[in-house]
């Protein structure tokens, strides 16, 4: 069994990123640019996660969209957009920091979204891969 330093929630951040549902396809686009993330979690109110936005997703409704009307960025909100067929892929804090690394390797995620339990799924931090690389580096052979 790995030490407790070895799991997720010892190197999360504990500010995750996030936009709301409610929030405009503007905000999400202004949250991804500042933080340098291609993926952003989408939450309610209870902090819960609903689902998350991709850059792709973005320029596809861009292309679609754009040309047509020029106040989409303004007016439509994440939560119009977001798939919901699509189920988030999250971890929990007591998540092993292989199994993270793997994840977002797998993903080619820049980061993940941490919650406390699978029924609840409210976000309680983001874990970054930059600090993941710098644990994997240490961990015993």
């Amino acid at each position: 069994m790995l030490e407790k330093n070895f799991f997720v929630s010892y190197y999360m951040s504990l500010s995750p990123v996030y936009v709301q549902e409610n929030d405009t396809l503007y905000s999400a686009i202004e949250a991804m640019k500042s933080f340098k993330v291609d993926t952003i979690s989408v939450i309610k109110e209870d902090f819960s996660i609903i689902g998350c936005i991709t850059k792709k997703k973005i320029k596809n409704i861009l292309k679609l969209h754009f040309s047509k009307n020029i106040n989409l960025l303004e007016n439509m909100k994440v939560k119009d957009i977001i798939g919901k067929d699509k189920i988030p892929v999250i971890i929990y804090p007591n998540t092993d920091i292989e199994d993270a690394f793997s994840i977002m390797k797998c993903l080619n995620n820049t980061c993940i979204p941490v919650v406390n339990e699978p029924w609840e799924k409210k976000l309680v931090g983001v874990l970054w891969l930059d600090d993941v690389l710098s644990v994997i580096k240490e961990l015993p052979a």
